[in-house]
């Protein structure tokens, strides 16, 4: 009388000699087995349908090299291996997605910025156009060029005490000019 494992180390024998009945009835009498011991672990039904079709291909392929004592064990160590490989790819593939995700939000998140900057860059712009000549011009080279008051003063001739209430005249304007862009730009930030 047969026992399982001799009835196993028959099959495997059969299979190893491209027996394809034998492997028939390997696969009849553990795919299922192997199946839900990888569903317990992926919790997905397809996902495990498909590592325990992909695990039985191998077997076929493989026949001839196969070094096999006990069946069974093979085939639940290689389901686990199997599962292992699985999970460890979705962890790659989710470290990089996410990776992939945060570039985009920095590349969206750029984008965003340049254009709130060329915007500001305009607004300022008309803003300076109100401005009466000489107060814009000290703005733009105090503010726009990080001229010193004092290089401003001397390349404008004029003394740092008039330099200083054009940058005073000239900001207060800005301020109020550029108020509500600056409330708009606060809001298109912020997610408002």
């Amino acid at each position: 009388m047969l026992t399982s494992v001799n009835f196993d180390e028959e099959l495997v024998g059969r299979l190893r000699q491209g027996d394809s009945a034998a492997f028939v009835d390997i696969y009849e009498k553990y795919w299922y087995k192997v199946f839900l011991s990888a569903y317990r672990r992926v919790g997905d039904k397809e996902v495990a349908r498909e590592l325990t079709q992909n695990l039985f291909l191998k077997i076929w392929d493989r026949r001839l090299k196969m070094q096999i004592d006990k069946l069974e064990n093979y085939l639940m160590i290689s389901i686990k291996n199997a599962v292992i490989g699985y999970i460890e790819n979705q962890l790659a593939s989710n470290r990089y997605l996410k990776y992939y995700q945060s570039f985009i939000s920095l590349q969206n998140l750029s984008t965003e910025n340049t254009v709130s900057f060329n915007d500001l860059s305009e607004a300022i712009e008309r803003g300076l156009i109100e401005l009466p000549e000489k107060s814009r011009t000290v703005f733009k080279l105090h503010k726009l060029d990080h001229w010193s008051v004092e290089k401003v003063a001397h390349h404008l001739q004029l003394s740092e005490k008039t330099v200083g209430y054009h940058l005073t005249k000239s900001l207060k304007f800005m301020r109020i000019f550029l108020k509500e862009f600056t409330l708009s730009v606060f809001l298109l930030l912020s997610g408002f």
